[in-house]
């Protein structure tokens, strides 16, 4: 999905159109996900909430993965040293 997502921004970019395989895989998860709240790939507000909900998704999947990484590498308590003279 991550993928998907950032293909569909750097298309963006370059296109004033959405990535057409990228949005079918938005679209197929949300569906998937939830399958009450159907949206329609035709329509623009639909696609824009789409796009919206996975970007912010994948913001907060690469947030966890970086704190996950900063607990890795953050100093843990070690005892400190005994200095007796």
């Amino acid at each position: 999905m991550t993928d998907a997502v950032i293909n569909n921004k750097n298309h963006q970019r370059n296109f004033p159109s959405h990535h057409a395989t990228s949005l079918n895989l938005m679209f197929a998860e949300w569906h998937i996900l939830f399958p009450a709240n159907k949206q329609d790939i035709k329509c623009t507000s639909c696609r824009a909430a789409i796009c919206k909900f996975w970007d912010m998704m994948v913001d907060e999947w690469i947030e966890s993965e970086q704190e996950k990484i900063k607990s890795k590498f953050k100093n843990k308590n070690v005892p400190k040293k005994n200095n007796k003279k």
